[in-house]
C-alpha cells in the first residue's frame, strides 16, 4: 500500500478536480516547489496509484449511447480469459472492461453511435465465445457519475453535465477532442502541431468546447487498492417507484462517502450499478445493513459482487471520433 503525505493529497486533490491543471499553478496551491511537484506526480504515476488522466466528456451531447454488457462465464481456464480480454481489448467501440468475483464476472462498456453497431459487437461476441457464457444481459446506460475522489476522502466534485442539442463541430474539433481523450495531460504545443494551429487557437477551440458542454472537466483515475480499498459493485432494482426517487437516489450516490461511481439504466434487469469502496467485507456487509435500513421501502439490492481488476480504462472508444 502506498503512504500519502499531506502534499501527495494536496496535488491529487487538485488533479482530481483538473488534471490540466498547470504545475505552476498547483505548486503555489499547495506551497511547493514546482520540480518537487512533479517529482511528487511523477513518483505516483510510476508506483501505479495515478493510472490515467481522463478528459470527461458530455456523451449525449456527442450523440453517443453507453451500453454495459454482464456476463456469467464459465468453464474457463485462464487461457481462454486471456482469449476473450485480448478480444475484447481490440473490438471497436467496447470501453471500460472490468473483472469480478460473483455471478458477473466479466463487465464492459460498449459507446456507440448506430444502434447495429450494439447489435453487431454483441453477437459476434456471443457467437466467438459461446461455450464460455453461462448468462448475460445488456443495459442501455442513461447516466453516469464518477467521484474517484472520494477515495482520498474528498467530497464529490461538482460538475454540471449540460443538456446540448444541435451542436456542430468541425474536424478540427473533433481532431482535438480525439486527443484529449487519449491523453487529457497533452498540452497546447502538441496538440496545435497535430492539427496545424497555434496554440492559442488550440486553447480557444478547447475553452469554447468547455463552454458548450461538450467537455464537461478534466480528472485521474486511481488504483483503489493502492490506498488500502477493497471495491464491490452492487446491482439495485427498484421496486416501489415514489416522486423524486431518482433524484433522491442520485443526491445520496454523490453525498455517501463509500459510493465512487453509479450508472442509471434505462428499464431491464435492474435499474442502478454503484460501487462502494470499503476497508473490509465487514465494512461492506455494514454499508449494505445502511443501506438497506434507508431504502429497502423501495429498493431491492439485486445482486453484489468484488470487483478484482480494471482490465482498461475509462477512454472512450477511438472509434467514435471517426
Amino acid at each position: 500500500m502506498i503512504k500519502l503525505d499531506a502534499y501527495d493529497k494536496k496535488i491529487l486533490e487538485v488533479l482530481l478536480n483538473n488534471a490540466r491543471e498547470q504545475i505552476s499553478t498547483i505548486a503555489k496551491k499547495v506551497r511547493l516547489r514546482r520540480e518537487n511537484v512533479n517529482y511528487k506526480i511523477n513518483r505516483l504515476v510510476k508506483e501505479g496509484l495515478i493510472k490515467e488522466a481522463i478528459t470527461i466528456f458530455n456523451e449525449e451531447g456527442l450523440g453517443l449511447s453507453r451500453y454495459v454488457l454482464f456476463l456469467e462465464l464459465i468453464n474457463l481456464h485462464e487461457e481462454s480469459e486471456k482469449e476473450i480480454l485480448d478480444y475484447l481489448k481490440q473490438t471497436e467501440y467496447v470501453s471500460w472492461i472490468g473483472i469480478n468475483a460473483g455471478k458477473w464476472s466479466l463487465i464492459f462498456d460498449i459507446i456507440i453511435r448506430e444502434k447495429d453497431d450494439l447489435d453487431k459487437i454483441v453477437n459476434n461476441f456471443l457467437n466467438k465465445f459461446d461455450r464460455f457464457i453461462g448468462d448475460y444481459t445488456i443495459l442501455n446506460s442513461k447516466q453516469v457519475g464518477y467521484y474517484p475522489e472520494k477515495m482520498l476522502g474528498l467530497k464529490a466534485s461538482k460538475r454540471v453535465f449540460k443538456k446540448i442539442e444541435n451542436i456542430k463541430l468541425d474536424e478540427i474539433d473533433i481532431k482535438i477532442l480525439s486527443i484529449l481523450n487519449e491523453n487529457a495531460w497533452i498540452n497546447y504545443v502538441k496538440i496545435a502541431e497535430k492539427v496545424g494551429l497555434t496554440p492559442n487557437a488550440v486553447n480557444n477551440r478547447i475553452k469554447n468546447l468547455e463552454r458548450k458542454g461538450i467537455i464537461i472537466g478534466y480528472t485521474i483515475s486511481l488504483d483503489w487498492k493502492k490506498i488500502g480499498w477493497e471495491l464491490y459493485g452492487l446491482q439495485l432494482k427498484i421496486i416501489k417507484f415514489e416522486n423524486e426517487i431518482n433524484n433522491k437516489l442520485i443526491s445520496y450516490f454523490k453525498e455517501n462517502t463509500r459510493v465512487i461511481f453509479y450508472y442509471k439504466y434505462l428499464g431491464g434487469t435492474w435499474d442502478y450499478d454503484i460501487g462502494i469502496i470499503v476497508k473490509d467485507s465487514e465494512e461492506l456487509r455494514d454499508y449494505i445493513n445502511e443501506f438497506r435500513a434507508s431504502f429497502s421501502d423501495f429498493i431491492k439490492i439485486s445482486d453484489a459482487s468484488a470487483i478484482l481488476k480494471e482490465v482498461t480504462g475509462y477512454k472512450l472508444p477511438k472509434r467514435v471520433f471517426e
